[in-house]
């Protein structure tokens, strides 16, 4: 009956084993699954792999491409960016079919897309190739072949071309590096069977020793030779009954060692995704995620993309102000700015030791507050450097018209010292542009650079006055201590013969406003303001001496009609919402000569 459970036991240890070592086996065998991406039409120029294909399986993804004589170029973005910046031409999708073939790859159809031009309004496209553009997350390009490993986020999906007229590489194929499969049964039925293994063994022995302790002679023998061989024959009997105790333990321990080693063995093998955890929740705690319904706009700048932004802009910039060439800067700058920019670079022209405004920084974003839009014109504020910067941080508003436009600045400034930023979102949650004409701020934002102008120029008497924090106001500061040195100066040569005045208004630039966190807003506009030098005695002359550049404008050395000259100012609020307590404040501003003209003559004036 022992040789029955001894093979009954090696039966269950080998089945318990060879149980484990199939779940260890199938899990290996889940590591990686390829998918071969084919193009329909081998011709178009641009092949887009679907965010369903590439999150079929999770874990990581790779991509391989080749087959093109043509530098690869491959890129990730949110789906309806990629379909946007594709909306009016024709190109391959790649998307799930729903269902798994039987060697477990993901089942991909493609098909062609035609034009949909569901963006002709915003714009229009200027360039074919893809590299570079505002919208890609990250770019990639290899000459022979491209072999990158990532883990994309949810949502993005994968642009593969070439230089956007030669046909894409033919040749892609996505590889999942799947998570790591558990299995928390292969090790105790491994450890199970190598117990029932040990057993049978034990079975085994104890059946052979029983067997043979009853295989011993059983014959009587005299008692005359009985009793004369009786001590003999006992201590002969001690003897061997000593050493049948001894040979099978002896045996039996040498088998056993064996046998635990090959558990140990076995054991060895298994991983600890191959054991339960016990004693472990058995309700996992959700994490909390950003809820997203169908009706939400997310925004489109991620951190990476910013920072990438602000490099491309300092760059453009710093060769258009090397250069003087307004056309370049254009590819970065639009409205107030680019104004801006391009009189700076006239005057220079003229007055080679003139200075341009201050450059944008190549430095890291500390700040970014994108708009929380899926469409186009899409806008962003950033701020790139912090309070431990050398220099003064600059804070910026950037716009996207298009698809297929870049990123321009419209507005820049640098930060006062000590300038507090209120509180924003997050950049993964974005914000709301404000209405020009929002009735829930304090003053709505077409209304803010009047009302501002108002303040310079009454002060404490305007009735906006109470809404601005007038005391701790730096633009206002360096306003007022510029206009008394230019008064100071003009009093020492010409008091008695002619008046200065000045005078403030808004500027002509539509302002942009992007919600904070507390239902405020921050306000970017552009001001005017004027200093005006009339002469008061009929024969009397104006001087424009050490002044080139006021010369370049009005070019002339003196006026006896005088002279109005300009400049421009783009200023950065933050304004409260209407039921808050706290005054509008001026974050920062940047200050710079625009124009100046003759003032016509008195009969021009009666005309």
């Amino acid at each position: 009956m022992r040789f029955v459970w001894a093979v009954v036991a090696f039966l269950a240890g080998v089945g318990l084993i060879g149980a484990g070592v199939v779940q260890l086996d199938d899990a290996k065998s889940a590591d990686e699954i390829t998918s071969q991406i084919e193009a329909p039409d081998q011709s178009l120029p641009y092949t887009v792999i679907d965010a369903e294909v590439l999150s079929a399986y999770p874990g990581q993804q790779g991509l391989k491409i080749s087959g093109t004589d043509e530098e690869i170029f491959a890129s990730y973005g949110r789906t309806s960016d990629i379909q946007a910046w594709l909306s009016d031409t024709t190109y391959n999708h790649a998307t799930l079919a729903g269902t798994t073939s039987e060697s477990g790859e993901p089942r991909v159809e493609s098909d062609v897309v035609e034009p949909t031009n569901d963006y002709a309004d915003t714009g229009e496209r200027v360039w074919w190739n893809p590299r570079d553009s505002d919208l890609w997350v990250e770019q990639m390009v290899a000459d022979d072949e491209l072999d990158h490993t990532f883990a994309l986020p949810e949502g993005m999906s994968l642009l593969i071309a070439t230089d956007g007229t030669a046909p894409a590489p033919s040749d892609v194929s996505v590889t999942w590096t799947t998570a790591p499969v558990t299995t928390p049964w292969a090790g105790p039925l491994i450890a199970a069977g190598g117990l029932a293994l040990l057993i049978g063994i034990v079975l085994w022995i104890l059946g052979f020793i029983h067997m043979r302790r009853r295989r011993g002679p059983r014959r009587k023998g005299s008692k005359a030779s009985a009793g004369s061989n009786r001590r003999g024959s006992g201590r002969k009997q001690i003897t061997g009954t000593a050493e049948s105790r001894r040979s099978p333990g002896a045996r039996r321990a040498l088998v056993g060692i064996p046998a635990l080693a090959v558990g140990g063995a076995l054991l060895a093998g298994c991983t600890p995704s191959a054991w339960p955890e016990f004693g472990a929740d058995p309700t996992p705690t959700p994490t909390p995620e950003a809820t997203e319904s169908a009706e939400t706009e997310m925004p489109a700048l991620t951190d990476a993309q910013a920072q990438r932004l602000v490099s491309s802009m300092a760059t453009v910039m710093d060769d258009a102000d090397r250069e003087g060439n307004a056309e370049l800067g254009e590819k970065r700058l639009s409205g107030v700015a680019l104004d801006v920019r391009k009189i700076a670079y006239e005057i220079r022209a003229d007055v080679e030791d003139w200075t341009i405004p201050t450059p944008l920084p190549d430095g890291e974003v500390s700040v970014l507050l994108p708009q929380a839009n899926d469409g186009w014109p899409r806008t962003a504020l950033l701020v790139i450097g912090d309070e431990e910067s050398e220099k003064n941080p600059t804070i910026l508003i950037a716009t996207q018209s298009s698809p297929w436009e870049t990123y321009k600045m419209s507005y820049m400034g640098s930060i006062t010292p000590s300038t507090e930023i209120p509180e924003l979102a997050p950049a993964w949650l974005g914000a709301a542009l404000v209405p020009p004409d929002s009735s829930f701020l304090q003053i709505a934002p077409d209304e803010l650079a009047a009302a501002y102008a108002d303040v310079i120029d009454q002060g404490e008497d305007s009735e906006y006055a109470e809404l601005f924090d007038v005391g701790n106001d730096p633009f206002i500061a360096a306003l007022t201590d510029k206009r008394a040195q230019t008064k100071d100066t003009f009093e020492e040569t010409a008091k008695d013969t002619a008046e200065i005045t000045f005078d403030q208004q808004a500027g002509s630039s539509d302002p942009v406003a992007l919600a904070t966190f507390n239902s405020g807003a921050i306000v970017a506009v552009s001001l005017g303001d004027s200093e005006t030098l009339k002469p008061t005695d009929e024969d009397g002359v104006i001087k424009i001496p050490d002044a080139p550049e006021i010369q370049h404008f009005v070019g002339e050395d003196e006026t006896t009609t005088g002279l109005t000259t300009s400049y421009t100012s783009q200023l950065f609020f933050s304004v409260p919402a209407k039921a808050s307590d706290e005054p509008i404040r001026v974050l920062g501003y940047s200050y710079a000569l625009t124009g100046s003209e003759l003032l016509p003559e008195p009969e021009d004036e009666e005309e």
